[in-house]
């Protein structure tokens, strides 16, 4: 997250003229050049940065960490002194709250007087935040200028791609004021916000290390909409409408086994039994597939669980995130699962076809589970809350299997589980475990941001790496160390 958002102090653009906007390419010289403002303070920021930190900087390592010592070290005044880093007392400018609402009022004036305007369109037919509007500006402007690419470069850095998209990281970092932002904004980014469910907005590399790192594409036919003289609302809902379907019908052969399930010892009794009945099921064509309900919160064990009946079994597991389809396509959905026909399907965010205000009919998913119920099948539907289940379905739906976050216990086994305690014998596990209060998924996530960190700082001790991975899941907890060690410097 950024600890410094170059969004912060950016100016903003004077509102022009009250007489709204000529035709689509004065709206959008106007949006692109309140864009080119904000690449400028934040290219005139990074440039003061690298120059204080060059001042300092005697090695490469010098200017890695630079993040950590430029708040130790003061860059003001002679550099042979160490001092605290003084007080700052620059005044944060306040943006003009009414420009946003000046700029929305030329764009209405200018739809009364029948001028069509791309992007204003876009927003209102999606409903997007001014965050996604601004993104599609970041993604959009090389398209009209390659100066906009080398402002992006410059500010992405050498380890960036070389491409002229922004990162996802560059769009965070220009676009968020603080870290409530920042995750409301990488939300937006997700396969599952509207812009990438409907295929208008891509991500690419897919394979990339991180989503940071990951460039930001419009899909051509959304360029030449943006970048028409005169777009036609008829022209973008052909857009929406042939956006390629993503359906995320995905199978694997899980390695997972009861064993490395960390969970109540109940819940995975009610496993194991829910694992026999299915393959009694199988074993009997007289009797019916089994459905089950896994409910919890995310990162509580509900995939593995899944997966580890899967490896008892001895079938392969076909999975499917109904968070990541469009609800128009849930209806299409339905058939091609059942045409497939897995013995073990697991569909998570199931919530999606259960709660009251589902998009789609009760009648078809009835449908849908009661052809699953043929023999040798197990259904099982994963959801956040059991109570997100509307009524009618909490009465036809058992066994309901209730996931719960892990207590101190459990998170000592999952942190043992990571191998890191096997890294560093330093740190006090038992009180992480006890004072660190997350998710099995989050304790993964953590691990493995830290043995990045540890990679790259090549360092001996794991403390730092597993501090710095910490503060990056938003956690305010120092890494505690066993008694022995907790005197000890260096």
């Amino acid at each position: 997250m950024p600890a410094e958002p170059l969004a912060e102090s950016l100016p903003e653009p004077p509102a022009g003229p009250s007489a709204g906007f000529a035709d689509n390419w004065s709206y959008l010289k106007t949006e692109l050049g309140w864009l080119e403002r904000m690449l400028m303070v934040a290219v005139a920021r990074q440039k003061k940065e690298t120059k204080e930190i060059d001042r300092v900087a005697q090695s490469r390592a010098d200017r890695v960490t630079s993040h950590w010592w430029q708040g130790v070290i003061s860059l003001d005044g002679k550099i042979c002194y160490d001092d605290y880093r003084q007080p700052s007392t620059a005044v944060v400018p306040v943006p003009r709250p009414g420009y946003q609402q000046q700029l929305e009022g030329r764009i209405r004036q200018a739809q009364a007087r029948g001028i069509t305007l791309g992007l204003p369109m876009l927003c209102d037919r999606l409903q997007l935040t001014l965050f996604e509007k601004q993104v599609i500006l970041l993604a959009i402007a090389p398209e009209v200028n390659r100066r906009y690419a080398r402002l992006y470069r410059f500010l992405q850095g050498e380890d960036s791609a070389i491409s002229d998209l922004p990162t996802v990281n560059l769009a965070l970092q220009l676009l968020c004021r603080n870290d409530q932002e920042w995750r409301t904004g990488r939300s937006r980014l997700l396969d599952s916000a509207p812009l990438l469910q409907s295929g208008l907005l891509e991500r690419y590399p897919r394979n990339a290390d991180t989503l940071l790192n990951q460039s930001l594409r419009l899909a051509a036919p959304l360029v030449s909409f943006l970048l028409a003289e005169q777009p036609q609302p008829a022209l973008l809902e052909q857009l929406l409408q042939s956006a390629p379907v993503q359906v995320a019908l995905t199978r694997s052969r899980p390695s997972v086994t009861w064993d490395d399930l960390v969970l109540p010892a109940p819940l995975v009794e009610m496993l194991r039994s829910l694992s026999e009945l299915a393959c009694l099921s199988n074993d009997s064509w007289d009797s019916s597939g089994k459905i089950g309900v896994l409910a919890g919160p995310a990162g509580t064990g509900k995939t593995m669980a899944a997966a580890a009946i899967a490896h008892a079994l001895n079938q392969p597991l076909a999975s499917v995130d109904l968070s990541q389809v469009n609800p128009v396509d849930f209806a299409g959905l339905l058939p091609e699962i059942l045409d497939a026909n897995p013995p073990l399907l697991l569909i998570k965010s199931a919530q999606h076809w259960l709660r009251r205000s589902a998009a789609i009919a009760p009648a078809d998913v009835t449908r849908f589970l009661s052809a699953r119920c043929q023999p040798g099948r197990l259904t099982l539907l994963s959801l956040p809350h059991a109570e997100a289940i509307a009524l009618p379905w909490q009465r036809q739906l058992s066994p309901i299997l209730t996931f719960t976050l892990p207590d101190a216990s459990q998170r000592r086994q999952l942190w043992q589980q990571t191998g890191l305690p096997d890294l560093d014998n330093t740190i006090d596990w038992a009180a992480l475990s006890k004072h660190l209060a997350i998710s099995g998924a989050e304790i993964q996530a953590i691990s493995q941001v830290a043995r990045q960190f540890q990679t790259a700082d090549e360092a001996s001790s794991l403390v730092p790496a597993l501090q710095k991975a910490i503060a990056l899941h938003g956690h305010r907890l120092s890494v505690p160390l066993l008694p022995s060690r907790r005197g000890r410097k260096g």
